[in-house]
């Protein structure tokens, strides 16, 4: 196991290598960083469950849902700019709590066959029938993250609700199913969440560079760590696309995180998404 782990480990380190090196040399010959690779879209803003980890659990947000106008410009505009890779249709929110799902999930696919569309959820509120419906309409993907305070004695078991699915939905690669803990301790959510951690210790991170994250307002965080909402770089009402992605305020944070310093909002945050992205 030590072995394994070591390998890995090193195997990180060299694709941490490999992204910076390829974003500095990007960035360098063309003055512009890469364009986004997914699209977190939150249309509303609560949740149904209170884990630990979560920071639902330690700041309270308005509830808000995401105007539909503002849910169609988003979708307009990567419509016309060809995006071609996954929108997921939450950030840290519940996605079955939208009663709009289908009929969002239904114009972006009208829109554009090239979008890949995804959501994470609890599974409080799924069915075999609510999935059904879901694939239907046109999703490609779901993640169902089974949360149990029981799981570190029966780590295999399933939530009642979810029996069947897991059963039905085994061989089908459209459905991932995820036994997790409501006690694991995830990163913190850019401080969000009190946890004592070495700042000197986190560098590099690659959000910024391939997620575009739109918060219930249509304003763009910089990440999704971002609960509180405390960066903007634009708004889809006024601005476009790629004049926000490529934004001199949002290209700081990334210079900063290719030198290994984290600013502003990276500061409080010990989350480190370092895998190969490219």
């Amino acid at each position: 196991m030590y072995i394994e782990n070591k390998n890995k480990a090193i195997r990180k380190n060299v694709e941490v290598e490999n992204d910076i090196d390829f974003l500095k040399n990007y960035y360098s010959q063309n003055n512009y960083f890469p364009p986004f690779s997914q699209v977190l879209i939150e249309t509303r803003t609560d949740c149904n469950k209170r884990c630990s980890f979560c920071p639902q659990s330690f700041y309270k947000r308005p509830i808000e849902s995401m105007k539909w106008k503002t849910y169609k410009k988003i979708i307009d505009s990567l419509t016309e700019i060809g995006f071609a890779g996954r929108i997921a249709l939450l950030v840290s929110n519940e996605p079955l709590l939208e009663h709009r799902l289908l009929k969002m999930i239904k114009y972006a696919k009208k829109k554009s066959p090239r979008f890949f569309l995804d959501i994470t959820t609890n599974g409080v509120l799924l069915s075999m029938e609510k999935l059904d419906e879901l694939f239907s309409t046109g999703l490609d993907n779901i993640n169902i993250n089974d949360y149990r305070n029981d799981r570190e004695v029966e780590p295999d078991k399933i939530s009642d609700n979810l029996i069947e699915i897991v059963e039905k939905f085994r061989s089908n690669p459209k459905v991932s199913y995820n036994a997790r803990s409501t006690n694991e301790v995830l990163p913190n959510y850019a401080g969000v969440i009190p946890q004592n951690y070495n700042a000197q210790d986190y560098g590099f991170c690659n959000f910024p560079f391939r997620k575009l994250v739109f918060s219930v307002n249509g304003d763009v965080l910089l990440c999704c760590n971002d609960f509180k909402q405390e960066t903007n770089f634009g708004s889809i009402i006024s601005d476009s696309l790629l004049s926000i992605w490529n934004s001199p305020n949002l290209n700081a944070f990334r210079l900063s995180l290719l030198n290994e310093k984290r600013i502003g909002l990276c500061e409080n945050c010990n989350d480190k998404q370092s895998y190969s992205i490219f």
